[in-house]
């Protein structure tokens, strides 16, 4: 455990350097408090790379991400990635991607891009070099089951997983009995145990019970017999987070049409009433919002490069022809299944109403609908409406039923 702890400081350590062409092994073992002498070693038996080679495999990574996510100048890329010259940037990642940044740019640029991709490289290396008794599931094999057992319950979290990467791990004879799915935040493991028998709960609980480890169940018991089932089992949980996921399953909405108002598709045409908006409603930023920076993004990958699988899923609401509110969720797709997550709705202040949040949370369900998606709300438990987000409702109220709680256990 101790050392798995120091190995997360020096890939932290490695990620948050790689823009420094002179990282040294010596720089990352006194950062992350190991002997010089043995790093090396350790560093490899818990990841598989020696720590040179990750750290050039993962400036090589950040390049890729920078230039799918980007329009930086190749070599601009290169010194933000620690490489000093052009030529030696290119001829690196050709070697390691078979092709070079400028192809790799061209050949990704439709592509959305996730967590996932370029997250939790070290993962499954890392756990199972400490649990040597479990067993890495397929992930493609992982998220069918779960979208196959039943995609109204799981259907969210299975796109979570196909999102933001990660391992599924298992002990036992198949992971269909029990497994947990790993992502890695902050340094922090976050561990999804999916299971219905709660003996297996019990058990990967307990494995995985120190202050690393975030573990989450699915269900929609109540905490008391959550815990009560913990403590026949020996094990004492304290409190339960609970994030409760809602799906939307019945016809489409009826919508009466508000009084000059109208909602559409955002498009990237649309970019500079946007752009007005957004210094409207957020003047602090002086229009230099991150937010309106990816968005503007998304929208020429989806408009104008012709991505139409992009998620992006954003509406306006205008009062007139001035747009004076904006309505997005997000479709977001594995395996042929689709998803439309938690619509969150921003109005100019003199415009709000809980009449006309409400119409936009149901305008943006009926679109997610009418495109095949499952609407989906992930709301927290107990809900506290947030003005700014969709107004004094419950989606519950609106016909959403509570299909899973995801439940923090601590």
């Amino acid at each position: 455990m101790e050392n798995s702890d120091l190995i997360s400081k020096a890939i932290n350590y490695i990620k948050t350097e790689n823009s420094k062409s002179n990282i040294t092994i010596e720089d990352i073992a006194t950062h992350a408090g190991f002997s010089t002498d043995y790093f090396n070693r350790i560093f490899f038996a818990h990841t598989g790379f020696s720590i040179m080679e990750y750290v050039r495999f993962n400036r090589l990574k950040s390049a890729a991400r920078l230039l799918r996510l980007t329009d930086k100048d190749i070599l601009d890329i290169a010194l933000d990635c620690g490489y000093e010259a052009h030529e030696s940037f290119s001829r690196a990642f050709k070697n390691h991607y078979g092709i070079t940044p400028s192809e790799y740019r061209r050949k990704y640029e439709k592509e959305e891009i996730y967590y996932g991709e370029f997250s939790n490289d070290t993962l499954g290396a890392r756990l199972l070099h400490e649990f040597k008794n479990f067993k890495i599931a397929d992930s493609d094999e992982v998220i069918d089951y779960l979208l196959e057992t039943d995609a109204i319950k799981y259907g969210y979290i299975a796109v979570r997983f196909h999102i933001n990467g990660g391992v599924a791990l298992y002990n036992g004879n198949d992971f269909r009995d029990g497994f947990v799915w790993f992502t890695e935040w902050d340094n922090t493991f976050e561990g999804n145990i999916i299971s219905d028998d709660w003996d297996k709960i019990a058990e990967y609980k307990m494995i995985f019970s120190d202050k690393r480890f975030d573990m989450v169940i699915f269900t929609t018991k109540s905490d008391e017999f959550i815990k009560e089932e913990f403590k026949k089992r020996g094990h004492k949980i304290d409190k339960i987070d609970r994030y409760r996921n809602t799906a939307y399953t019945g016809e489409p909405y009826v919508l009466s049409q508000l009084d000059d108002f109208s909602m559409r598709l955002i498009k990237f045409d649309d970019i500079d009433i946007v752009i007005k908006y957004f210094s409207e409603r957020y003047p602090e930023r002086e229009g230099n919002s991150p937010r309106l920076k990816y968005l503007k993004h998304e929208l020429y990958q989806r408009d104008v490069l012709g991505n139409a699988q992009h998620s992006v899923f954003m509406f306006g609401i205008f009062k007139g022809d001035r747009l004076v509110g904006i309505s997005d969720g997000g479709l977001q797709h594995t395996h042929g299944f689709t998803i439309n997550n938690c619509v969150v709705t921003c109005v100019l202040p003199e415009y709000e109403s809980e009449e006309l949040y409400q119409y936009a949370f149901k305008f943006v369900t009926n679109s997610a609908i009418l495109k095949g998606a499952l609407p989906i709300d992930d709301i927290q438990v107990p809900h506290t409406p947030d003005e700014n987000r969709s107004g004094h409702f419950n989606s519950t109220e609106l016909g959403y039923k509570t299909v899973i709680d995801a439940c923090v256990l601590k």
